[in-house]
């Protein structure tokens, strides 16, 4: 007899498909939490840092980021907000990262908070699709479970902190995003449809590096079978295409740099430089995989380049070989590996100066992008690791934990000039830019000595440093060591000819040690390398009047003041010495120009007061004067001043208190103690009449 076949009831302990599909989801929405955290946590600690190294000319200075110019010229400028065809200009071309930057100013103007969020939550979400990215390339090569930890490391990795830290950084973190939106893209639906283009678009003009999102595209058809002609033909044309629109609107030049930038591009060796390459491409590596000394910048002997068979490093294109050699032999072993290994390599190849040189020798912000292959590989390691060593997970974990100190760490370091450059020294004391950019910071901070000890050491470790040379004659000139400071800066403008600065501030010192012929014509030769140059007018304008040219010193004011209308000094002079040769009639003829630049600058008042007091307007001098002391209410100059305007006008108690209140901020102050003692004198003796 056959039997009733009862439906099965499914135990307790049993999971049906329903209760499968959502502990899946439940289990993507905890390490979505997880990877958001982690890549977000860390960097708490640079929420509030201030602009610092390349972030003035970036944002502060570009003007049109902060307005000055017209947004539409984003399109014409380069990274830094020079014209992009001028044969200065950098070459970096990134309208969609600058947008950003105006944003963040629109928004925020100069406070610091918002660009740094805005960079943090980039990384967020670069990370999250970074994610994504993996789990798609776990479906395609059927290789499951490293989506999670790639993604983890990715989220922490020390290494990152450049492009997540610091501002300028944003071009980094832009041009990765958008290459991951195309890549999942490309996986989801095996074409190069017009969502993979326009992202690979944006990621091209966030930074340069994001067009290799295209070969890497190609790279997983390659590995997994699934490519065709007319594939590839497509991937290409779009390449070329793109390609050269970018080398068009650099007008088909690329950007010149020096020496002290990449060290390695400038040896007459073709065998040493490809030593030299070989060696910062296995540095890169080294970064990936230990990145416990980090620094800012590499350059000016912080990695000594390569010209002896007998240094080590020399074996550098044997080792690369070697590695390469491998990849390909292995090739087939683990598709993921092999996918990592190649998004790395080439994500990274338009910084290896195998086809154009570029403006470093290391850096860790260009990693970022090859980092995300890097992962990939340590993910598909691990993996491998736990079948054959019980303590695989807790050796990962305490990496983990390593690496999110080091990342909140060194986020902290670019908190400030002062704590980023004092890290670098620890990593690269040999580093005369570093030493160079120490001096100036404590140099602007008040801390000369300090500053000169730096400026020292600058100049120490490269003699050639003809910036080093200028600003330490600078200090050292505003510190009275002016024949010091001539002997820095003749050696400065004998470097470098066409040093406009220094000529000037050689000028300057000349000038202090009577040297008059010789100032006058360093200040000369300044203003033939820039003449639109106010403070170089003005500085020969003191040397015309302390060689008694009133006339001519007048002339290099107003010259000044039409190049820059807003500087103070020039206007200051040009009045003081108009007042001087009784020529106050011109001094309010040219005052309401003045005022009109430079409204809050309490001398260019206080000189237009005493003009319409000797005019004998009081009452438009004692609105100027009160003006001045709103300004500036410490000068007991400006009290004294306005005490002997309330004397003229017979108003002698007040005229008494405004010389009180001078003798208080000043007791030596001459004006107002002569006119008291005339006014208690004044009193004493009509108080004594009968």
């Amino acid at each position: 007899m056959k039997k009733h076949a009862h439906p099965k009831v499914p135990t307790p302990w049993e999971v049906t498909p329903r209760s499968k599909k959502d502990k899946g989801k439940s289990h993507e929405l905890r390490n979505l939490l997880v990877i958001i955290s982690l890549s977000v946590l860390p960097y708490f600690s640079c929420l509030y840092g201030d602009f610092v190294f390349d972030d003035a000319e970036s944002i502060v200075n570009n003007s049109i980021v902060n307005g000055k110019d017209s947004l539409i010229q984003i399109f014409s400028r380069d990274f830094w907000g020079h014209p992009i065809a001028s044969t200065h200009s950098h070459k970096s071309y990134r309208p969609v990262t600058t947008f950003t930057f105006w944003l963040n100013y629109q928004i925020h103007g100069t406070s610091t908070f918002g660009y740094h969020a805005f960079n943090i939550i980039c990384h967020g979400i670069a990370t999250v699709l970074f994610y994504k990215l993996a789990r798609e390339l776990e479906k395609k090569f059927n290789n499951f479970e490293i989506s999670f930890p790639a993604a983890v490391l990715f989220a922490v990795h020390p290494v990152h902190t450049e492009a997540v830290a610091n501002m300028t950084g944003r071009a980094e973190l832009l041009m990765t995003t958008f290459s991951m939106f195309a890549l999942i893209s490309y996986l989801r639906h095996s074409e190069m449809n017009w969502k993979f283009i326009g992202f690979v678009v944006l990621s091209t003009f966030s930074k340069e590096q994001g067009i290799m999102t295209i070969p890497i595209a190609i790279c997983i058809d390659l590995i997994i079978c699934s490519w065709s002609k007319s594939k590839i033909l497509h991937s290409t044309f779009l390449f070329a295409a793109l390609g050269l629109l970018r080398f068009s609107i650099n007008g088909f030049q690329s950007a010149k740099f020096t020496k002290l930038d990449n060290p390695a591009a400038f040896l007459d060796s073709r065998f040493y430089r490809v030593v030299n390459y070989s060696y910062i491409w296995l540095y890169h590596i080294y970064l990936l995989v230990v990145p416990t000394n980090l620094c800012f910048d590499y350059s000016m002997g912080c990695i000594s380049p390569i010209s002896s068979l007998y240094d080590l490093r020399v074996l550098s294109p044997v080792l690369i070989s070697i590695l390469a050699i491998n990849g390909v032999k292995f090739r087939n072993e683990c598709r993921v590996f092999t996918f990592g290994g190649l998004m790395g390599a080439l994500s990274f190849l338009p910084s290896s100066n195998i086809f154009f040189t570029v403006g470093f020798s290391v850096a860790e912000r260009i990693l970022y992008l090859p980092s995300s292959g890097f992962c990939l590989m340590c993910s598909v390691v691990l993996k491998k690791l736990s079948s054959h060593c019980k303590n695989a997970e807790l050796i990962a974990l305490t990496i983990l934990l390593l690496s999110i100190s080091k990342t909140h760490k060194r986020s902290g370091e670019w908190n400030s000039e002062l704590s980023l450059y004092s890290s670098g020294l620890q990593v690269c004391p040999m580093n005369a830019k570093i030493h160079y950019n120490m001096g100036k910071v404590l140099g602007d901070n008040g801390l000369t000595k300090d500053a000169v000890k730096n400026y020292w050491n600058a100049i120490k470790l490269d003699p050639s440093y003809e910036q080093a040379l200028n600003n330490l004659g600078n200090l050292l000139e505003k510190s009275g060591d002016s024949k010091t400071a001539e002997s820095l800066l003749v050696r400065a403008v004998t470097l470098r000819p066409n040093f406009a600065v220094a000529w000037m501030n050689l000028g300057i010192s000349q000038m202090n040690l009577k040297k008059y012929q010789d100032a006058e014509k360093s200040l000369k030769n300044s203003l033939t390398l820039r003449p639109r140059s106010a403070h170089c007018l003005f500085n020969l304008g003191v040397l015309y009047q302390r060689t008694n040219r009133e006339l001519l010193a007048m002339s290099a004011w107003k010259n000044a003041t039409k190049v820059d209308p807003s500087h103070t000094q020039s206007w200051t002079n040009l009045f003081v010495v108009l007042d001087h040769l009784n020529q106050c009639s011109e001094v309010l003829e040219l005052s309401s120009e003045a005022l009109s630049s430079v409204p809050n600058e309490s001398r260019v008042h206080m000189q237009i007061g005493s003009c319409f007091a000797k005019q004998n307007d009081f009452e438009k001098a004692e609105e100027h004067i009160l003006t001045a002391i709103d300004l500036h209410p410490t000068s007991a100059l400006y009290h004294a001043n306005l005490g002997v305007l309330f004397q003229r006008m017979e108003r002698l108690a007040e005229a008494e208190t405004e010389y009180r209140v001078a003798l208080m901020i000043d007791s030596e102050n001459i004006i107002a103690k002569k006119n008291l003692r005339k006014l208690e004198n004044h009193s004493f003796q009509n108080s004594t009449r009968p």
